[in-house]
């Protein structure tokens, strides 16, 4: 399941954007894959591979009780034969969520954990982390960002044949940003936070990409309140979209990415002519938690 075949790109039917005379393709990574779809498969594919071939038998990784990535970990390490061990950001009293069941059914062990020690895991990028106790393992970081997560990022250059003027994407670690940024010098990566409080990121990734590569930035007005937070105005365009075109979007993360676009289009920041790319991360099981 590690070389699948590039995604389609496809034009966004959108009358705001054809009023404005912007032109809206989007690439569909939703279609990746039924499970590990998405940047998920994009940002594991090189890691995965990388634990193979370093003999690691088990994974280990964190996420909250509806995390995208606990569950493309979980699902990928039941195919590749992997064990998988799942750090959560919740309390073990807490219902199981669908995503964490999902994950139970792939063979995950779900290890509960308090904020303030989720915290400290998150400061931890090696892969050999738990090795004192468990030399086999793999560790991943939150989101599985990583140099290697970009490097799988970085490969949809190859996939894109067309000048874009700008590449929008929903932003949650920030690797795919990151990735994009790195692959794509010449097109402007807005990178819209799916969560409130998402400034510390362009000091993380500042530090991460160096002043040298600046052709990014960070929505982080629309959020609609906070992670999996949703309202009247994401919801209605998500409608209208849905209605229009082939694809669904969920409103915790593609929702937010399409919302900020609309308000860019709607105050003209962009000029006649103009170019955009959606990248689609998949994450519709996302929507459950809604």
């Amino acid at each position: 399941m590690l070389k699948l075949k590039p995604s389609p790109i496809q034009k966004v039917q959108w009358q705001l954007a054809s009023d404005n005379s912007i032109s809206v393709d989007i690439k569909r990574d939703d279609l990746l894959h039924s499970v590990v779809s998405g940047n998920k498969w994009r940002k594991l594919k090189y890691l995965l591979a990388d634990a193979k071939d370093k003999q690691c038998s088990k994974i280990i990784t964190m996420g909250g009780n509806w995390s995208n990535h606990l569950h493309a970990v979980a699902y990928a390490g039941k195919e590749l034969g992997l064990k998988t061990t799942g750090i959560v950001r919740a309390h073990a009293e807490q219902a199981l969520t669908p995503t964490l069941k999902d994950c139970e059914l792939w063979g995950m062990e779900l290890r509960f954990t308090t904020r303030k020690e989720y915290v400290e895991y998150r400061e931890q990028k090696a892969w050999d982390f738990f090795h004192n106790n468990q030399p086999n393992s793999y560790w991943l970081s939150e989101g599985g960002f990583s140099e290697l997560a970009i490097k799988g990022v970085m490969d949809i250059a190859d996939e894109v044949d067309k000048h874009y003027d700008y590449i929008v994407v929903a932003c949650g670690s920030g690797a795919t940003l990151c990735g994009l940024a790195k692959a794509f010098p010449k097109s402007q990566i807005i990178g819209v936070a799916a969560f409130s409080g998402a400034e510390y990121l362009r000091d993380e990734l500042t530090q991460h990409l160096g002043s040298n590569i600046d052709n990014w930035e960070i929505d982080t007005k629309h959020h609609c309140g906070g992670f999996a937070k949703t309202s009247k105005d994401l919801e209605d365009m998500i409608e209208e979209l849905e209605q229009l075109n082939s694809f669904k979007l969920d409103p915790v993360y593609n929702g937010k990415a399409f919302l900020a676009l609309q308000s860019r289009l709607k105050s003209g920041a962009f000029s006649k002519g103009k170019r955009v790319l959606m990248l689609h991360t998949g994450g519709i099981q996302g929507t459950r938690c809604l």
